[in-house]
């Protein structure tokens, strides 16, 4: 049966490797070695997160929320750098910084050592191989009921494979002890203490051996006291990690609540665009401007199209009529925008049909013609920088703006 980097590792087919070196003009051995880097590198970030009861459930949240079949479509998002909000690459782009948040820069140059390619070009690579773990992860989530411990115990059981793969010095960058050893700052590991410490075992042999003096003189010299045994509670800590987990889960899960003047009640992230959006209508001190946008964080698009997931989609775009609805004076204008990734004249059109499409959905469920107002912004008004994954992911999105209240 294949470990999990193996499994991992059958996606990255020769076909994969030539394309994606074209793309970035690199030579196929490099673009091989960082792929190859970029697995187990990503893999060592969530083992490295798996003592953290918050950060694992964010991790399995994400994971099990993705698309598994995109493990077996990859190739589909080469070229692809101008996906809109909660696609893939996006998803994978949250993923890094949860997994690795300033450190991102640090790692894409040390892979890009390793391999012999360009930062940038690493830069991209992890555009395809963040969704393809994600893919596997949620596959392997999905067919083993595994739970936020279960995905914790599956990264665990795999440290030595894993670990082992990484790039030399890669380690170091992540804060890992060694490559065999085991995760997290500070830790020693039980081959450390076995073998790596020979100087404990003639210590302890001493300390037991006084210790069998000092009761041989205690209790040989004067009359035995009657000794009571305690029970001592054995206390099951996986269980108590377990259950931490799951707290955590279902706090991160909670959200943001609403119950319109409608009754429709609107269910959605913490900080989404619903929370945010609401907040503004109903504050009267905020006034209308140009600069106050609003990201949809649940609105998806098919790779490379203006064509909206509605399987995915549609809670949020639900949510949305519901809003204007409640609030019929609300107009708003709708932006499309794109990284830099591609083509300007293609981003531009691309960013353009994804609004006319989510104003087009929103008419579908019945909001009036003139309330919403599209248009394409390509890959103006970056929010982040294009030099990194996570960057771009945050620039490939779909924004509301308020122009009437």
């Amino acid at each position: 049966m294949a470990n999990l980097l193996d499994t991992i590792k059958q996606h990255i087919s020769p076909d994969l490797i030539s394309q994606a070196a074209k793309w970035l003009e690199e030579n196929e051995p490099g673009i091989s070695n960082a792929m190859n880097g970029l697995v187990p590198t990503l893999l060592a970030g969530m083992l490295n997160k798996t003592g953290d009861s918050n950060a694992m459930a964010s991790i399995f949240n994400a994971l099990s929320g993705f698309d598994a079949g995109i493990a077996d479509n990859i190739d589909s998002l080469i070229g692809g750098g101008n996906l809109a909000h909660n696609d893939p690459k996006d998803a994978s782009g949250h993923l890094l910084g949860t997994l690795f948040g300033a450190k991102v820069p640090a790692i894409t140059n040390a892979i890009s050592s390793f391999a012999g390619v360009k930062p940038s070009s690493t830069s991209s690579l992890l555009g395809l191989v963040g969704p393809l773990v994600m893919g596997v992860l949620s596959k392997k989530i999905s067919s083993g009921g595994l739970n936020v411990s279960g995905l914790a115990n599956l990264l665990s059981s795999e440290k030595n494979n894993i670990l082992g793969a990484l790039p030399g010095g890669m380690a170091s960058v992540l804060g890992l002890i060694d490559r065999g050893g085991s995760v997290g700052e500070g830790s020693v590991s039980v081959e450390e203490a076995a073998t790596g410490n020979n100087w404990l075992w003639p210590l302890l042999l001493l300390l037991g051996l006084g210790g069998g003096v000092m009761y041989y003189m205690k209790n040989c010299t004067q009359p035995a006291t009657p000794m009571v045994k305690m029970e001592t509670p054995v206390v099951d800590s996986t269980a108590i990690k377990a259950a931490e987990m799951a707290e955590a889960a279902k706090a991160a899960a909670a959200g943001f609540m609403k119950k319109l003047s409608s009754g429709f009640e609107i269910k959605g992230n913490t900080d989404g665009i619903e929370s945010q959006l609401i907040a503004f209508i109903e504050d009267a001190s905020k006034p209308v401007d140009k600069t106050t946008w609003f990201n949809f964080d649940r609105l998806t698009f098919n790779t490379g199209s203006a064509e909206i997931d509605m399987e995915k989609s549609r809670a949020q775009l639900t949510n949305i009529y519901e809003v204007l609805k409640a609030f019929p004076k609300v107009k708003l204008k709708v932006g499309g925008y794109t990284d830099n990734v591609g083509k300007e004249a293609a981003n531009q059109k691309l960013s353009t049909d994804r609004a006319k499409a989510t104003v087009a959905a929103l008419e579908g469920m019945g909001i009036e013609k003139g309330r919403l107002a599209p248009e394409g912004y390509g890959s103006q008004h970056p929010v982040a920088s294009n030099d990194t994954e996570e960057g771009r992911a945050q620039n490939r999105r779909i924004a509301v703006r308020v122009t009437e209240k």
